[in-house]
C-alpha cells in the first residue's frame, strides 16, 4: 500500500513540475520592435459615382396644338438661341390672324362711329334738344366700342403669338437630343414627351453625394472654400479628364432615404467631350490635418473588425479600431462609434501581428 501512495505522489509531482513549465513558457516576453502614433497633414482622394448633366438642359414643348411639318433639325446638331427647330401647320393661325385683323379694323370703325354719334349728341344736348339721358347713352356706346377695340387688340395680339409658335424655336444654344416625333405627328402643349431636348454642354455639372459623417469632416459647403476646392473627373472608360473642376453648391439638406448630402460640381468642357446623362466618378482632393496613419503590417482583422495592438506597461493590449484604407501601406485612423479616437499621438503599438496575443508581455526592441 505504501509503495502504491508513493508511485502516486511521485507522479503527481512530476505533473506539478510539467504545469509549472507550461507556465513559465505561456507568460514568455515576446520581442516586438514598437512604433511610436504621431498626427501629421495628409492629402486624402475620395472618389464618388456621379451623374453628368448640361448647365441647361431645356426641353422643347409646343404652345400650340397642330401637326409637324417640317423638321429642320438632326439629332445631335448644334442650334443658336433663336433657330427653328420644327414648323406646326399653319393655315388654321394665319387664317385666326387674318380674321383677328379684320376685326381690329372694325373694332377701330366702331371707335369712329361712336366717337361722331357722341359728339353730335352733345352738341343737341348743348342746345338742349335731347336730354342728358341720350348723352349718357351716346357716352356708353363710346366706351362699349373702345372696349371693343382693346378686346380686338389683345385678340389680334394672341393671333399674332400663335401664329409665331408654328416655328418652334430654341431658347438655348446647344446640342439637340433625340427627336421622337416625325412629320406629321399631332402635338400639342401637353404632349407626355417633350419634342427634343435642346443640352447646353459647353460646361457641365457632375452630381454627386457625400456621405454626412464625410460631409462633417470636409465641412466643403463652407462658401469660402467651395470655389478653392479642386475635383478631378474619371470619365466612365476609365481615364482621367483634362480639365480640373471645382465645387459648384452643395444642397442645404440632407437626404433621409441616403444619409448623403447632394452636391454639385462643375468642368469646363470646350471640345464637349462630356455629353448630358453620362456617368463618371468625382475625385475630391482635400487635406485632413492631425491625422493618425498607421501601417497596414500593424492592423490586424478578425471578422470583419480591424485591430492593433498597443504596448501598455509593457504588454500588449489588443485594440479595436475604426480606420479607412489611405493607401498601399498605411490606414487612416477614424473616430470609434462614440466619436472619440481610440488611440492618440505618443501611443505605441507592435509594428507587425504575427503570434501575438491580448495581455502577453513584451519586450522593447530598438
Amino acid at each position: 500500500m505504501k509503495k502504491h501512495l508513493l508511485i502516486v505522489l511521485a507522479s503527481a509531482s512530476i505533473f506539478a513540475v510539467s504545469c509549472g513549465g507550461n507556465k513559465e513558457q505561456q507568460v514568455a516576453k515576446v520581442k516586438v520592435s514598437p512604433i511610436v502614433l504621431t498626427d501629421s497633414t495628409v492629402t486624402m482622394h475620395v472618389n464618388f459615382p456621379a451623374t453628368i448633366c448640361g448647365v441647361q438642359d431645356v426641353a422643347i414643348y409646343p404652345q400650340i396644338e397642330g401637326r409637324i411639318m417640317e423638321i429642320y433639325v438632326k439629332e445631335g446638331q448644334k442650334v443658336k438661341a433663336g433657330d427653328a427647330l420644327f414648323k406646326i401647320d399653319d393655315v388654321p393661325y394665319t387664317s385666326a390672324y387674318d380674321v383677328a385683323q379684320a376685326n381690329l379694323e372694325m373694332a377701330k370703325a366702331g371707335v369712329e362711329t361712336a366717337k361722331l354719334t357722341y359728339e353730335s349728341k352733345k352738341n343737341l344736348f348743348d342746345r338742349q334738344v335731347i336730354s342728358e339721358y341720350q348723352l349718357k347713352l351716346a357716352y356708353n356706346d363710346l366706351l362699349t366700342a373702345k372696349a371693343a377695340l382693346s378686346q380686338a387688340n389683345a385678340n389680334l395680339v394672341k393671333a399674332a403669338n400663335d401664329l409665331s409658335f408654328t416655328r418652334v424655336r430654341t431658347m438655348v444654344t446647344g446640342y439637340v437630343g433625340s427627336l421622337p416625333y416625325k412629320l406629321g405627328s399631332l402635338v400639342s402643349p401637353v404632349i407626355a414627351e417633350p419634342l427634343t431636348t435642346v443640352s447646353d454642354n459647353s460646361k457641365i455639372y457632375a452630381d454627386f453625394s457625400v456621405p454626412e459623417n464625410l460631409y462633417l469632416r470636409l465641412d466643403v459647403a463652407s462658401e469660402a472654400r467651395l470655389p478653392h476646392t479642386p475635383l478631378t473627373l474619371i470619365m466612365n472608360d476609365g481615364r482621367k479628364y483634362p480639365h480640373e473642376g471645382r465645387l459648384h453648391s452643395a444642397s442645404g439638406l440632407i437626404s433621409s432615404t441616403t444619409g448623403a448630402l447632394p452636391m454639385r460640381s462643375i468642368f469646363p468642357n470646350p471640345d464637349v467631350r462630356l455629353l448630358s446623362g453620362g456617368a463618371a466618378t468625382v475625385v475630391l482632393t482635400f487635406q485632413e490635418a492631425n491625422a493618425i496613419l498607421i501601417p497596414r503590417t500593424a492592423m490586424k482583422e478578425i471578422q470583419n473588425k480591424m485591430f492593433v495592438f498597443v504596448i501598455k506597461n509593457n504588454t500588449l493590449v489588443q485594440t479595436a479600431v475604426n480606420a479607412e484604407h489611405y493607401d498601399s501601406n498605411n490606414w487612416l485612423l477614424l473616430p470609434g462609434e462614440d466619436g472619440t479616437m481610440p488611440l492618440a499621438p505618443g501611443d505605441s503599438i507592435t509594428s507587425t501581428t504575427n503570434r501575438l496575443m491580448d495581455g502577453i508581455p513584451v519586450e522593447i526592441i530598438k
